[in-house]
């Protein structure tokens, strides 16, 4: 009964030892994907679905070949801020898809992500495909990850 006792007041001291996903450095000639990233590649997948869900259901006049895009922080509990514009196509358009982004609230980190914020690069378009891609790239002469997410919608 002691050796019980003793085993379990062990497992309770010991710290979680929990698993988390290291991003890699710039310049190892990889590149983070889906197969060796599943955690930050679901979190995007997920977060590009229900931005893809609110961009379709908004209602606003767009042309074929129209496309905006922003560059936002997301924080470790699903805040945004900094959001700034990177890819104009008009002042109307534009401000759609910035209504778009903010409509929907990212979801707090999940665990194994080992970040305090990720920098997002956001582009809603309108093409003669659908599509959605995700993917993770790097800044130049910073040491921060881009996450890219691109909604293209059929018009």
């Amino acid at each position: 009964m002691k050796k019980i006792l003793i085993l379990l007041l062990i497992i309770l001291i010991t710290p979680k030892i929990g698993f988390s996903e290291e991003l890699l450095p710039k310049g190892t000639g990889k590149s983070e994907t889906k197969e060796t990233h599943p955690i930050y590649f679901g979190y995007m997948e997920d977060y590009a679905k229900e931005l893809r869900k609110a961009f379709e259901n908004k209602r606003m006049f767009a042309l074929c070949h129209w496309g905006t895009a922003y560059y936002l922080t997301v924080t470790r509990d699903g805040q945004i801020k900094d959001m700034r514009i990177s890819v104009y196509q008009n002042k109307y358009f534009d401000q759609k898809v910035k209504e778009v982004i903010m409509s929907v609230k990212p979801l707090p980190f999940r665990d194994g992500m080992n970040l305090d914020y990720m920098i997002f690069f956001i582009y809603f378009g309108y093409e003669n495909f659908e599509d959605i891609n995700v993917s993770i790239g790097a800044f130049p002469n910073t040491p921060d990850k881009c996450f890219m997410i691109d909604v293209t919608l059929k018009k």
